[in-house]
């Protein structure tokens, strides 16, 4: 079973470019699916579209929630919480934000898009209260974490060692020391890496082949078991198409053994997020 483990639904295209064919409906993604044997999808929400109501998206948790709600055997989401383009990135009341979130949308993850650069927030009592709910509620944390926070997300996954922490696009590590960063954070066993938007870590075109040799290292030190394939569809359509998005992870793991190759399209994922009823 193949199950996509980061893309997005929106309503209004969010982005100043051309939307591609279908925009970002369900119909559209169900249909690349359908077509690439995908059978599963884990939809990131992103609230995403600046202040233009033409491509605003500012109640993406509840869209999702409902196509999750009408399409129960094909999606799962994470809900956006407190992600960087909020007016309440950082600021106090996080926990709670994030279990009202999480009660109103039924989803058993999360998502949180970091800023650049670390602005320390996981060292304060805020993160502190935050993710001692996430791990008190099972959550997945999926999270967008440039280079620059992989030290302090080591920081934190040490001390709340019963919370997954999933790491979008490699870690976004697209330099062999930052590879280095990412892969010292395969000693916290609750960290996983999705295996996805090879674009941001890569300064080739499709099929970036300059990205295959940094994914094994990642590989070899996350083993089968803590990575997750995901399209990033449809933004990943500016670029190249959903089959390419499957293409490419495959031939980069060409050293996998079969059974490896069925955790990392779809196994680990269904691991970490159990596909409850």
């Amino acid at each position: 079973m193949i199950a996509d483990a980061h893309c997005h639904l929106w309503r209004r295209w969010p982005y100043p470019t051309t939307p591609p064919p279908g925009a970002a409906t369900p119909n559209a993604l169900a249909d690349e699916m359908a077509a690439s044997g995908v059978d599963r999808a884990f939809v990131v929400a992103a609230a995403i579209g600046g202040e233009d109501a033409r491509t605003q998206n500012l109640r993406n948790n509840d869209d999702v929630a409902e196509v999750v709600r009408e399409h129960p055997a094909a999606f799962r989401m994470f809900a956006d919480v407190d992600s960087r383009w909020s007016p309440t990135y950082h600021r106090p009341g996080a926990a709670e934000r994030l279990a009202d979130e999480i009660a109103r949308t039924g989803a058993h993850g999360f998502t949180h898009y970091l800023g650049d650069f670390d602005d320390g927030w996981f060292d304060t009592a805020s993160a502190a209260e935050f993710f001692a709910t996430a791990e008190s509620l099972g959550l997945v944390a999926s999270v967008h974490a440039p280079p620059a926070w992989h030290a302090s997300l080591g920081r934190l996954a040490a001390r709340h060692p019963e919370l997954t922490l999933l790491l979008h696009h490699q870690g976004l590590a697209g330099t062999d020391e930052e590879v280095e960063g990412l892969t010292a954070l395969a000693a916290h066993p609750r960290i996983a890496v999705k295996v996805s938007g090879f674009r941001y870590v890569s300064a080739t075109t499709p099929p970036y082949a300059d990205v295959r040799p940094r994914l094994e290292r990642m590989a070899r030190a996350f083993g089968a078991d803590r990575l997750a394939w995901g399209s990033d569809w449809p933004v990943s359509t500016q670029h190249h198409s959903f089959a390419d998005a499957i293409a490419f992870a495959d031939d980069a793991f060409a050293f996998f053994d079969a059974s490896e190759r069925d955790r990392v399209f779809g196994g680990t994922m269904l691991a970490l997020y159990p596909w409850r009823s």
